[in-house]
């Protein structure tokens, strides 16, 4: 199995559509897409507009790599939101977008990566800048990758 890993520190939604065009350019279809995105915009845009937006390009993908499972990583907790002006507002607005994609996703027959040991205060796994996953998260972060990769495969039924 081929994987291919395309980490991006500070990635807007607006650079998500492009880079799976990118993807889909120089790669054989992948059978399995692992988004963990739109946390950075979440201050920038309006909470109803910026689902809008990311319902429309998530149903764009199918027309890229037609055989495909779909894995949504949950947005979790931070303790700065660049842009924001109050933390409690931006904690409800990704509670909103959470559970709104994850039904979305769920319902285009997608996994969905709920980081429960990251949820509530996580502090302790955040970097002092209050957005970043120290060791420690980041370790917790990607077992919660690997668990949702995992079952992608195995409702394909890959091994």
């Amino acid at each position: 199995m081929d994987v291919i890993w395309r980490g991006t520190r500070g990635l807007t939604w607006s650079q998500v559509l492009p880079e799976i065009v990118r993807i889909a350019r120089v790669a054989s279809s992948p059978t399995v897409v692992v988004i963990h995105a739109g946390g950075n915009d979440l201050a920038s845009f309006p909470l109803a507009e910026l689902l809008t937006l990311m319902r429309a390009d998530l149903d764009k993908l199918p027309g890229f790599f037609p055989v495909m499972r779909l894995v949504w990583s949950e947005m979790i907790p931070r303790l700065v939101w660049r842009g924001a002006r109050e933390l409690s507002a931006m904690e409800r607005s990704r509670r909103t977008l959470n559970q709104r994609i994850s039904r979305f996703i769920r319902f285009k027959n997608g996994v969905v990566v709920i980081h429960h040991r990251l949820e509530g205060d996580n502090s302790g796994f955040l970097l002092p800048d209050g957005v970043h996953l120290n060791d420690a998260g980041l370790d917790i972060f990607l077992d919660g990758l690997r668990e949702g990769v995992v079952q992608a495969l195995h409702s394909l039924g890959g091994s």
